[in-house]
């Protein structure tokens, strides 16, 4: 799992430093004036430009002045369940038979020799139920008010006194009800299947003769030691996790439930500098991969990875007995060397100051894994180059409550890579229970979106092309990464028209395009940025669903910080109004009686 840069904002900083706020009024703007230009085009061709200006401001007069001022909570409630009715006539239930199929026949399929067999069914899962769920969103929005418009249906509705806004909260509440229901159902569902998935007990094997260590036997594909203290002892860490170890009365050793699959670490995040390898301020050392996230630090020499954290206090980290690190650093061997040990390196804790630093710490790196350390609180070190005994919160914590933490690589011709999250600091552990909810809320927020542009499209396109929309917004709001970088110009070989040109005459992405004709490549790349342009404003426009998506954060065992939940539903919320005004305007321009 990698944590991006905006990940690791704050709530604040991402509104207003990260100009989230800033962001969210040009989609507004944009989007409001979309609706006004669609609206204003579909009444000119039914009324005449003149006319059509004035049937469109009046529809914003009434939304202003009428509609959203009357609109009533009772009649919304009555709509929204008549829409969750009609979802229960359309059968919509079969999602759960299917769901629970799915559930009963996984075992079949999900390898019980996994190194981590948690990560395994919680991704599992999440991921399923985000499948359903969002395709139940789309069908069950996209068709409703196509239908009734085709049945004449809804001419029984606005007839009666219920307003516009009405008529749309009502169809996306309701068809959020059900799927709320449904995905409450999933949730208790998949959280009973994960716990029943990952338990596994051990029986005592071999017995050491001092009755201090022995062995577990082999079961879920995997085995233990086990060392005791007195009556009490743990087990080694194998898949990801360990038992506690109890001796009976009468001599019995009982082995306990798994630990420590099941986690939900709440990280602290610092921010990450480099050195060169004279020891100045320097931007850290591309490898040759492509990502450009992750930087690397030279062995044997003066570079290295400086993170600096704040309010660095004991009561964050379970009294401060320890200052617990959690580290997923990369290694880049340029030569193999040692094949059995790994790439070494060093930390150093150090005050802000640079007069008082902590000795070495040596590590060896885990790839592809978290390597946890306890750093005692009392260890040797230096204030000012002479060796003295110090305490990490009185002695190098500097009176801001901030920490350097100093990591350098060890190993002569080897390299180490890191970015921002690939070290942190852990300040205990939230439930994993309520981890899981914020993952499954983070479904129902897509959900939600989903219904909102569907209803939207609906109400001025027929059901078919309503759901061709709406899943393209959906495509492009997962997996539209790769458009967002051919809109932006981040990726070689120019937009759609030069990139047509370079096919036919094999000309590589990385040369600039040569036609012999200097007007006509410069007509090329303009029209080309046009076309850029626009993408670009669309992308921006849509939702980007992979946002919401944080099954990662539950699968590999990190708290969905409140700060990163609350981002997601302001722009849930945001997108919420943006549609239902919208929906609102194509309603009311549109001649319902005639549809």
């Amino acid at each position: 799992m990698r944590i991006e840069k905006d990940q690791m904002l704050s709530y604040f900083e991402w509104l207003i430093f990260n100009f989230g706020l800033l962001q969210g009024a040009i989609v507004a703007v944009a989007l409001s004036l979309l609706g006004f230009v669609v609206c204003y085009l579909v009444s000119m061709a039914r009324y005449g430009p003149s006319e059509a200006f004035f049937h469109v401001t009046r529809v914003i007069y009434e939304l202003l002045a009428r509609d959203l001022p009357g609109t009533s909570i009772r009649r919304v409630y009555a709509l929204a369940r008549l829409a969750f009715q009609e979802a229960i006539r359309r059968r919509v239930l079969v999602i759960m038979a299917v769901f629970i199929a799915v559930l009963l026949f996984a075992g079949w399929f999900l390898d019980p020799a996994a190194d981590n067999i948690a990560q395994l069914y919680i991704s599992f899962v999440m991921t399923g139920t985000s499948y359903l769920i969002l395709l139940l969103g789309l069908f069950l929005s996209c068709f409703s008010i196509p239908a009734d418009m085709k049945s004449k249906t809804i001419q029984t509705i606005t007839t009666k006194p219920v307003r516009s806004t009405e008529i749309v909260l009502g169809r996306i509440f309701g068809f959020t009800a059900v799927g709320t229901v449904l995905l409450v159902s999933m949730g208790v569902l998949s959280y009973v299947f994960v716990i029943r998935g990952i338990e596994h007990r051990h029986e005592s094997g071999d017995i050491a003769s001092d009755g201090m260590s022995g062995e577990t036997s082999y079961d879920a594909s995997h085995a233990h030691s086990f060392e005791m203290s007195g009556d009490e002892g743990t087990t080694d860490e194998q898949k990801g996790h360990r038992h506690l170890v109890t001796r009976t009365g009468d001599g019995q050793y009982v082995i306990g439930s798994p630990e420590g699959l099941l986690n939900a670490r709440i990280p602290v995040y610092g921010r990450l500098a480099f050195t060169d390898r004279g020891g100045n301020p320097g931007i850290g050392l591309n490898v040759g991969y492509e990502d450009e996230y992750q930087k690397y630090i030279e062995g044997t020499s003066l570079m290295s990875a400086i993170w600096t954290f704040s309010n660095v206090q004991p009561s964050r980290f379970g009294g401060g007995d320890t200052l617990p690190i959690e580290m997923s650093l990369q290694a880049f061997r340029t030569l193999k060397g040692d094949i059995v040990t790994g790439v070494q390196g060093a930390i150093i804790l150090k005050h802000t100051n640079g007069r008082v630093e902590s000795e070495r710490i040596p590590f060896i790196v885990k790839e592809f894994s978290v390597d946890q350390k306890e750093i005692p609180r009392k260890l040797s070190g230096s204030r000012d180059g002479e060796p003295v005994e110090l305490d990490i919160f009185d002695d190098i914590v500097d009176e801001d409550g901030k920490l350097e933490i100093h990591v350098r690589c060890t190993d002569p011709g080897q390299y180490l890579g890191m970015s921002a999250a690939d070290l942190y600091l852990r300040a205990g552990d939230s439930t994993f229970g309520w981890n899981m909810f914020k993952g499954f809320l983070g479904i129902w927020m897509q959900m939600f979106l989903i219904i909102c542009l569907g209803v939207m499209f609906s109400t001025f396109l027929s059901g078919p092309v309503a759901m061709v929309a709406t899943m393209t917004c959906l495509v492009l709001g997962f997996f539209g990464s790769l458009a967002f970088d051919v809109a932006t110009g981040d990726t070689p070989g120019g937009g759609p028209i030069e990139s047509l040109i370079r096919i036919p005459t094999q000309q590589g992405a990385m040369v600039d395009l040569d036609l012999g004709n200097p007007v006509l490549e410069k007509t090329i790349k303009i029209v080309d940025n046009g076309i850029m342009y626009t993408l670009f404003s669309v992308f921006k426009a849509i939702p980007s669903f992979g946002q919401f998506n944080t099954s990662d954060y539950v699968a590999y065992g990190f708290d969905i910080f409140s700060g990163l939940v609350a981002r997601h539903l302001t722009m849930t919320i945001a997108y919420f109004i943006l549609t239902s005004v919208i929906a609102y305007f194509f309603l009311k321009t549109r001649e319902i009686a005639a549809a």
